[in-house]
């Protein structure tokens, strides 16, 4: 059925999330949280967390896509009925850090992003750490916690966006006329 796993949540990324049950057999409905969906269709095994739970790994019995929608089925081993099925509902679904998709030049990780050190491009200033990160459907928009404790938004565009250096943990950046006024 399933085996205990010692995850570190610090070395793992999340890529989904069991939506619920589906049926009365076991199925799950897996929701994906990634720009890589395609990925669970290799996945021989899924490892599941809760907060304050020990994680779980579920071995993969058939995982296919769900004609028109964007989640999967999942049936595992040892998972037979839709109240075990709904037990794991809420569950996220995470990858080893080692195991994440390679990226395109000019994108990064979320979780690369957050805590990164805002520097006005012009004067050098330090202006506070990326926060949050939104996502608007058009552009990210990414929440600078400045020194006083607020949040105050940077559009995730090119204009705005001078350069992001992940390994020195600096994002420099010019913030829009009247932005933060």
């Amino acid at each position: 059925m399933s085996k205990k796993t010692e995850a570190e949540p610090g070395k793992r990324t999340i890529i989904g999330k069991i939506a619920g049950a589906h049926g009365v057999n076991g199925t799950m409905l897996i929701l994906p949280l990634t720009d890589y969906p395609e990925r669970f269709l290799k996945m021989k095994e899924i490892v599941l967390s809760k907060p304050g739970k020990p994680g779980q790994t579920l071995m993969v019995r058939k995982l296919v896509p769900y004609e028109g929608k964007v989640t999967f089925f999942l049936n595992a081993e040892g998972i037979n009925d839709r109240e075990t099925a709904e037990s794991f509902k809420g569950s996220i679904i995470t990858v080893p850090d080692k195991e994440r998709i390679e990226l395109p030049e000019d994108e990064y990780w979320i979780d690369d992003m957050i805590g990164l050190k805002a520097v006005d491009n012009s004067t050098g200033s330090e202006l506070g750490v990326v926060d949050e990160v939104i996502f608007t459907g058009s552009n990210d928009v990414y929440l600078i916690k400045t020194p006083e404790g607020v949040l105050k938004p940077i559009p995730a565009l090119a204009d705005a966006i001078n350069k992001v250096d992940i390994a020195a943990g600096i994002l420099r950046v010019t913030i829009p006329e009247g932005l933060w006024d």
